[in-house]
């Protein structure tokens, strides 16, 4: 018998049975595959940037508020900010170069080392840039180590006021690309205050556990504008100096002399929602 097995040829070879389980090898070179060609998370540029100045500063909170477009925002909305000591609005176009200037961070001090701790020494420009997921929460921290916070807000009927200690005021900012290329902006006034405090968080799934402040969103303060590519949304603070919203965010009194700031933010390029994307290769890789 095994002369008649030998004679045509044939050849026995040892198979691993793992090789004919169904789902293993291809199953593993798909996973290898689909993880190749996953296209990375494409995030959306923006440039954010501070300007303090001092409070009567009639370049920033005149001129400039002149060829700021508040309508932008709706009636409802610019009321519920007036209330509140807030104002925000678009700039679609280039801003004069006199005011351009005001929104660039100085040069740097030729004495790299002889760092300015004193609150008169912070730059008058602080200029970052953010690269956000679409949709996901990211802050931009307005104040910090403000020991008492008492705030007065405008509910529309009535005026209620609180107290928070060891208050940190921020905006929560999100944003999602439009097909057009335009961004869609949307930023939340909150208040974290008190001790840091431990708490379990659930988040896809899984539950972790996470130490912060409590958070205070002022939701009804709550509001979204949708611009072009490079345009410019302003957010500042309205009327006269009080214990509102807008004195919280963007007014100082700390020091010697009282001092405002005023909050830009920027898409930087055209951000394209990736369903209406044609090849996600050939995007923009500052996209990404």
């Amino acid at each position: 018998m095994l002369c008649a097995c030998a004679l045509p040829g044939c050849r026995f070879t040892l198979l691993s049975s793992s090789l004919w389980e169904p789902g293993n090898l291809p199953a593993a070179a798909d996973r290898l595959e689909s993880a190749a060609m996953r296209p990375a998370p494409k995030t959306i540029p923006i440039e954010m940037v501070f300007v303090r100045a001092e409070e009567h500063d009639a370049q920033l909170s005149e001129d400039l508020w002149q060829i700021v477009d508040e309508q932008a925002l709706g009636d409802g909305v610019r009321r519920r900010l007036a209330a509140n000591g807030l104002r925000a609005g678009v700039v679609t176009g280039p801003l004069p170069p006199a005011l351009a200037a005001r929104f660039e961070p100085q040069a740097a001090a030729a004495d790299e080392g002889n760092l300015p701790t004193a609150p008169s020494a912070r730059p008058a420009v602080v200029r970052r840039l953010l690269r956000l997921l679409p949709g996901r929460e990211n802050e931009i921290v307005a104040a910090t180590g403000l020991t008492e916070l008492v705030l007065l807000e405008h509910d529309g009927e009535a005026v209620h006021g609180g107290t928070y200690r060891d208050a940190s005021p921020h905006f929560t900012l999100r944003s999602w690309p439009a097909a057009d290329g335009r961004v869609r902006l949307e930023l939340t006034p909150t208040i974290k205050h008190g001790p840091l405090e431990r708490s379990w968080v659930g988040e896809e799934g899984v539950f972790r556990m996470e130490a912060g402040q409590r958070e205070h969103p002022l939701d009804r303060l709550r509001f979204e504008v949708t611009i072009p590519a490079n345009a410019t949304l302003l957010v500042g603070c309205a009327g006269d100096g009080a214990s509102t919203v807008g004195d919280a965010f963007f007014r100082d009194r700390s020091g010697g002399q009282p001092t405002m700031r005023l909050l830009s933010i920027r898409p930087q390029g055209r951000a394209v929602d990736p369903l209406f994307a044609e090849d996600a290769t050939g995007d923009d890789p500052a996209l990404r």
